[in-house]
């Protein structure tokens, strides 16, 4: 699939403040609006990795209607940086859902760890190794705790049909592409939001290149948007255009006027 880019008319800083407040006021009023109209049960569960050697928290959004005797089977969404992007991923849904782009889907939120007042989030996203960072380069365990135990237990425990997604933003999107080269049978789709895909210089791209090469007809969909100043989107556009498998469905897209974090929505 062709890469699309998204842009708008420039519009006055004054004014597009004033949008931004309107908007956000508005989306708090919807947010509570749908939680209530299009979600069903919200659960917090916990798993304790052998992997990890710790307990992991997880928060399960089911849909409106879940019937745990029913034959009807459900997607599954997994979502990192749980306790920041459940909601405003659970909003977006509900939001398409309720215009019917969307189906039903069981959405799964894996908040970090937290160790003396640490966020361990780059443990555990980061597939490498750094100089400069202590923490980066355990990627491959959490990606085996997500294979070999909390997808299990989510599909023994919840009506599954097999079809998973992995949602990831700025590391966390680092994490979703990295996982789509290390495990490319373990989801479907592949959600990046703002990731720095030029990290470690160009590790991701170096990477892709050969699994792309071994693996031709690879057959996933991979989708990356980030801010309109995130480079790295272009180059790794580009490097999709040239190498990615034929059957990897594939789309990036650029938002000017939004910053690291608004650019989730």
């Amino acid at each position: 699939m062709e890469n699309e880019y998204i842009t708008f008319i420039n519009t006055k800083p004054s004014a597009m403040k004033s949008v931004r407040y309107s908007f956000f006021v508005l989306l708090l009023i919807l947010t509570e609006l749908l939680a209530g109209a299009q979600n069903g049960a919200e659960l917090r569960d916990s798993i304790f990795s052998e992997i990890l050697n710790e307990n992991r928290t997880i928060e399960i959004r089911l849909p409106k209607g879940y019937e745990p005797e029913s034959k009807e089977r459900y997607d599954v969404i997994y979502i990192t940086d749980g306790e920041w992007n459940m909601n405003n991923f659970s909003f977006i849904h509900s939001f398409a859902l309720g215009d019917k782009f969307v189906p039903p889907v069981i959405l799964v939120a894996l908040p970090n760890t937290y160790m003396d007042g640490q966020n361990m989030r780059d443990r555990d996203f980061l597939p490498l190794e750094m100089k400069n960072n202590e923490r980066a380069g355990g990627a491959d365990k959490f990606l085996a705790f997500l294979k070999t135990e909390v997808i299990p237990y989510i599909n023994d425990n919840y009506s599954t049909n097999g079809v998973n997604s992995l949602y990831g933003h700025s590391y966390g999107g680092v994490f979703s592409m990295y996982a789509l080269l290390a495990e490319p049978d373990l989801f479907e789709n592949y959600y990046c939001t703002d990731p720095p895909l030029g990290w470690e210089k160009g590790y991701l791209k170096k990477t892709a290149r050969d699994m792309f090469a071994k693996n031709p007809e690879l057959e996933k969909k991979l989708w990356i948007a980030g801010t309109s100043n995130n480079s790295s989107i272009m180059e790794m556009s580009k490097f999709l255009e040239k190498y990615a498998p034929e059957k990897l469905t594939w789309q990036t897209a650029t938002y000017p006027n939004e910053k690291h974090n608004s650019v989730r929505l």
